[in-house]
């Protein structure tokens, strides 16, 4: 089954979109167990996710990783954006990325507690330009994000973070574009 991002010309208030859980965890300390989810939904031709994370802020060294498969019929060709709350730290793209990704965090709370997010926009011309897709309805694209910590220990969006050799990019997901 295939995870749906919708895609809308207004922007789509994020309390209405699903929210996808890291479910799986090798963490050897209880404060890695941190509750993290992403939402993304497509506007106008940008593609735009957030990460959640239920803790007031990031643990030292921590780290998020976003995997993202913009041209399923080339799977070796995956954008990795690494960040945390102050900012992307890598982009790793085989394509000129200038400006072409923005970041931005936030805090808040809510009746779960404080949290902080990560807001990651990449424009929709880069994408058709460099990756000859166009985000509409029934396109498809992969992802997987994972949140990393100095000690060894991580949390995964899919796959078995337990799992010996645990590989980001073999564990991505399908995801569909539908309109909103």
């Amino acid at each position: 089954m295939e995870n749906i991002l919708y895609k809308s010309e207004n922007i789509i208030p994020w309390d209405t979109q699903s929210a996808f859980k890291m479910n799986s965890y090798r963490a050897h300390k209880e404060e890695h167990m941190v509750f993290c989810y992403m939402k993304s939904y497509v506007h106008k031709n940008d593609l735009v996710l957030c990460s959640y994370c239920f803790t007031e802020k990031p643990a030292d060294g921590a780290n998020m990783h976003l995997y993202l498969g913009l041209n399923p019929e080339n799977p070796d060709n995956v954008i990795v954006i690494n960040y945390g709350f102050d900012g992307i730290e890598s982009l790793v793209t085989d394509k000129p990325a200038d400006n072409a990704v923005t970041y931005r965090s936030f805090k808040a709370d809510d009746e779960q507690g404080f949290y902080w997010c990560g807001e990651i926009k990449i424009d929709g011309g880069f994408i058709a330009e460099h990756y000859g897709t166009e985000l509409m309805e029934k396109s498809i694209l992969t992802m997987n994000l994972t949140q990393t910590f100095p000690d060894g220990d991580m949390a995964v969006l899919f796959g078995d973070a337990e799992c010996d050799g645990y590989d980001r990019t073999a564990e991505m997901k399908v995801f569909v574009v539908l309109n909103y």
